[in-house]
């Protein structure tokens, strides 16, 4: 379950009408003594996507992220698993109060006297950090919007950097399209690496949309393109030499093509 989605939670073997009668306790484990991992505490400048991922992540293994969806109703006094419920969601509310610095949880305890589930506790500092998430992936677009080659000292750390950035934007659901992303990165690398129009008149003919697989694929090659010595420099400027390097780029296939029907292209292109 991410933070900011209804997905299934517990897979595709449960049917509409089992859907239905789920509840937070539906599958519990039973009252037992268990450490759930602390992770980083949400700031006022940090992500709240990220936290809350985190947040599930952290009581997935344990099948206890149930008990921080709201859409699930809460069980029955009566119901069997009641009293398992009410065990786990006290343990995991105070266990939520720690995730967040201390000026938050001021808030959060300020809020309403009466929050005491794990459920109300996670929707309250959800409310309570929106203006902040809003602020914090302002800045973000901000960083990668101003972000310029002559500010890294080498292209691949302006790559990385680059990619990092996009990614950043990905988790919190406000990254602009892989194309535009990829586009981008190669006019800032224009000039300097010196496969750059090879790459771009690849991705002209490539008859498919450029998607994330693709943006970090091409990432990935301009990284090894730029450590090559077919890198143009200010003191090898010389025809000869650039001659020399096409020469050497027209031997060394790098297209996304060939990658694929290479023994590396049974893997990911991202691993």
């Amino acid at each position: 379950m991410s933070f900011f989605s209804n997905t299934g939670r517990f897979g595709m073997r449960d049917t509409e009408s089992d859907l239905s009668r789920l509840t937070q306790a539906s599958h519990l484990p039973k009252a037992s003594p268990a450490t759930l991992l602390n992770i980083t505490k949400l700031r006022a400048d940090s992500s709240l996507t990220a936290w809350g991922n985190e947040i599930v992540h952290v009581l997935q293994p344990f099948k206890l992220e149930a008990l921080v969806d709201i859409d699930l109703p809460r069980p029955n006094p009566g119901d069997a698993n009641y009293s398992r419920w009410k065990f786990w969601t006290l343990v995991v509310a105070g266990w939520l109060l720690n995730q967040v610095d201390t000026s938050l949880q001021s808030k959060v305890k300020g809020h309403s006297s009466s929050l005491v589930f794990a459920d109300e506790i996670f929707s309250t500092i959800k409310l309570l950090s929106l203006q902040n998430q809003s602020d914090f992936i302002t800045k973000e677009i901000k960083r990668w919007e101003d972000m310029k080659r002559e500010d890294f000292p080498m292209p691949a750390n302006f790559i990385l950097a680059y990619q990092n950035q996009f990614n950043r934007l990905k988790t919190e659901n406000h990254a602009p399209t892989p194309e535009f992303a990829l586009s981008r990165l190669l006019q800032a690398l224009h000039g300097e690496i010196m496969k750059i129009p090879f790459i771009q008149e690849e991705v002209r003919n490539l008859e498919r949309p450029v998607d994330y697989k693709l943006f970090v694929y091409y990432c990935k090659v301009l990284v090894e393109e730029s450590r090559k010595p077919t890198v143009s420099t200010a003191g090898d400027s010389s025809p000869e030499i650039h001659r020399e390097a096409r020469g050497r780029i027209r031997e060394r296939d790098i297209s996304y093509r060939g990658w694929r029907q290479s023994t590396k292209g049974q893997r990911s292109p991202w691993e």
